[in-house]
């Protein structure tokens, strides 16, 4: 599957990865995987989802669709992708997505660069509701220092530092409790410190949190999620906590990071010189 997936997908440099992302076991969710194989050989794959939503209907989501380009155009993705939908319906799903699915999820949509998943959906029945932008971020000479912010900070009462491991609960609790907890924040944060493709860095204040930023939730060198406590978003902890996450991805060994789903465009454009780089067309499906 990481064969496939790496030889199937060009605009994604990390596809060999994707398939280990969507397998590996998780808290919440019911995972289905099929594959196409033609002797002997696995030439299409698709995995996919049911989760429950918090007006408490079941929804679907297609969390990747490939198939080997020596096995294209011939109506392997369909059968697929049919495959998939009636077992998400199976299982009780009212709607489906494809992509959207956090706290696990690759993509926010479908890049329509990769066009005939665009043809397929389309052709589907799938429709075209909303867009979504991943930006990019140089980091080679980017300014990603933070010495002497955080010592502006430590003078507030503020300290910044990474969050370990065995604060992964404190941290999911923490994030259900506030103003995040209807969204996958909190398993995307704890997955960060667990998961072994990222980090979280926390800006703490008298014991309890009051920030946090994340990187490799899902998919090493992506930064995201992030968010400050209302009452402490006068004191600029977002962009230390973004830049000591993106130092850790440059650490890494990657020269450039991806801002998945990144709402404020405007805000990562000036803190860190990020730049739009993926657009992605989200759909959905009535069952």
């Amino acid at each position: 599957m990481a064969a496939l997936c790496a030889e199937s997908l060009p605009f994604d440099p990390d596809a060999g990865d994707l398939a280990s992302i969507l397998t590996a076991p998780r808290e919440s969710g019911s995972t289905v995987i099929l594959v196409c194989e033609r002797e002997g050989i696995v030439c299409g794959l698709a995995c996919g989802t049911l989760r429950r939503t918090p007006e408490g209907t079941v929804r679907g989501h297609v969390d990747l669709l490939a198939v080997a380009p020596a096995h294209q155009g011939q109506g392997t993705g369909a059968r697929l992708l049919s495959a998939l939908e009636d077992l998400l319906r199976d299982g009780g799903a009212a709607t489906i997505r494809i992509g959207h699915n956090f706290p696990v999820y690759l993509w926010p949509g479908v890049d329509p660069r990769y066009t005939a998943m665009t043809c397929l959906a389309e052709r589907a029945g799938y429709r075209r509701y909303q867009d979504e932008v991943n930006l990019v971020a140089d980091l080679a000479g980017a300014r990603l220092a933070t010495a002497v912010a955080e010592q502006r900070l430590a003078a507030a009462g503020i300290t910044v530092r990474r969050a370990s491991p065995d604060e992964a609960g404190a941290l999911r609790a923490w994030l259900a409790g506030g103003p995040w907890g209807a969204s996958g924040w909190p398993d995307e944060a704890a997955r960060s410190v667990t998961g072994g493709r990222g980090g979280c860095h926390v800006a703490v204040r008298d014991g309890r949190y009051v920030a946090f930023a994340c990187h490799g939730s899902n998919r090493r060198g992506y930064f995201g999620p992030m968010g400050t406590m209302p009452a402490e978003r006068r004191h600029g902890l977002g962009s230390v906590l973004l830049r000591r996450c993106l130092a850790d991805i440059e650490a890494g060994g990657l020269t450039t990071a991806q801002i998945g789903w990144a709402g404020p465009v405007r805000y990562y454009a000036r803190a860190v010189g990020a730049r739009i780089d993926r657009v992605f067309w989200l759909y959905e499906k009535e069952l």
